[in-house]
């Protein structure tokens, strides 16, 4: 279990000055240790370890950075406060931004995090993720609660902030009538919570209905689901069921595949995939590497020489009778929440109208602990209609060789031109392009 410091940029309830903590002649940021498998983008560990270290009540604007060492991992973030009256120990300073150069840090390396910090407090107007500024929590928590006034729920307990990245941001209501859940999207996942509702509609077995969808500003507002999903599920039977349920969805929408692209769901054919390949390899290893994971230029070679290859597997794989679907993007076992025989498919944000198959490489990854076959073979047998079992063997492996390509464009043509701070996802592509590299 990876150790990870947590590094806290806390401001000032009302001016645009930093929390510093002092010892001796030198100030660092307020910070705390702890043995965690925790995503980046949850942030509810760090609300409730503030609290506890320092009784102050804030919520998590955003990640500033993330730095992985030998033995450790740091991660900067910057917090809201919520805590006008709050007393400042003996051993700490709000320090402003012109006072910064005066002041001597026990750890230099956070100085440039800092300032970083100081420009986009300062800039906050430019920030186009509206989660990612101060004042939107304490609105949408009051909107949240006249909703749920308007609805009779009662609450229980403070509302909650599980997630904040520029992806979305997730809230949680603990009510009388069990958790409620609220998610705000951007714009480039707009089509989310009209899908979730269309879904609930017209597949009520498989999507309960959400409290409410505002398309327009991209929010979701829903009931709980259940709390198991399929990776906490040892039992391969229900892992066999889960996927036999998840083509049985795909196949009945393989004929609503314009009504869903008139919601928004972007269209990914293979078509447009085969004409994308070649700009996508064909960009400089730079413009498609991350922050902390590269791509070089013989790797780009390699992988550009392959393309009349790949373009011919997109057409290969366009000959079978399979039908384009509804195509999830980021389908994994956490995905899906298991309540005794039924299956609920959450989290639709990267979805498209493509080819199903691509849905199943995530679940095919290297440490699945499943038997992979019997699981790929209870998803294809659904399929029979189509295709004969063995046809749709060979269209899955090739499925299997394109996906990377299908997914790495989402980011390229998608998802990265539409976000402000690219390094949260940056890494994405050359994940993916790595994966198809000898």
């Amino acid at each position: 279990m990876p150790q990870t410091n947590y590094y806290l940029l806390l401001p000032h309830p009302t001016e645009p000055r930093l929390l510093l903590l002092t010892h001796a002649d030198s100030c660092v940021l307020p910070h705390f240790t702890a043995d965690d498998t925790h995503f980046w983008q949850s942030v509810a560990h760090i609300n409730q370890r503030v609290n506890q270290l320092w009784g102050i009540t804030v919520t998590t604007l955003r990640c500033m950075r993330t730095e992985w060492l030998e033995d450790k991992r740091n991660r900067y973030y910057a917090l809201e406060n919520h805590s006008p009256d709050w007393e400042m120990p003996a051993a700490a300073r709000w320090a402003t931004r012109e006072e910064l150069d005066g002041l001597t840090l026990a750890e230099p390396d956070q100085r440039a995090t800092i300032e970083d910090w100081f420009t986009f407090y300062s800039n906050l107007d430019t920030i186009q993720t509206p989660w990612y500024t101060p004042g939107w929590y304490g609105e949408m928590r009051a909107w949240l609660d006249g909703q749920l006034e308007e609805r009779g729920i009662t609450p229980t307990a403070p509302v909650e902030q599980l997630r904040s990245w520029e992806r979305s941001t997730i809230l949680r209501s603990q009510t009388e009538q069990g958790a409620i859940y609220f998610k705000a999207l951007p714009p480039m996942f707009r089509h989310e919570p009209l899908l979730v509702k269309w879904l609930s509609h017209h597949f009520p077995q498989e999507f309960p209905k959400p409290l409410m969808v505002d398309g327009w500003r991209g929010w979701l507002l829903m009931p709980d689901y259940g709390s198991k999903t399929l990776d906490a599920v040892p039992d391969t039977e229900r892992w066999v069921a889960a996927l036999r349920a998840f083509a049985q969805l795909q196949a009945r929408l393989s004929v609503r595949g314009n009504e869903l692209i008139g919601l928004g769901c972007p269209d990914r054919r293979l078509y447009t995939l085969e004409q994308q390949i070649e700009a996508l390899l064909n960009t400089p290893a730079s413009q498609l590497s991350g922050d902390s994971l590269k791509l070089n230029d013989d790797e780009m070679e390699t992988l550009r020489a392959r393309i009349p290859e790949f373009k011919e597997k997109c057409k290969a794989l366009a000959s079978y009778s399979i039908p384009a679907s509804l195509e999830h993007g980021d389908f994994w076992a956490g995905q899906v929440v298991v309540n005794e025989d039924q299956f609920v498919f959450i989290d639709w944000s990267d979805s498209s109208i493509s080819h199903p198959f691509f849905s199943m490489y995530f679940l095919m990854d290297d440490d699945l602990a499943q038997p992979r076959d019997q699981l790929r073979d209870a998803y294809l047998r659904e399929w029979i209609a189509y295709e004969p079992f063995e046809t749709l063997l060979q269209a899955f492996e090739i499925a299997m060789q394109l996906a990377p390509l299908h997914h790495a464009l989402i980011y390229q043509q998608h998802i990265l031109p539409q976000m402000q701070i690219k390094w949260e996802m940056q890494n994405m592509i050359p994940f993916y392009l790595r994966r198809l590299l000898p």
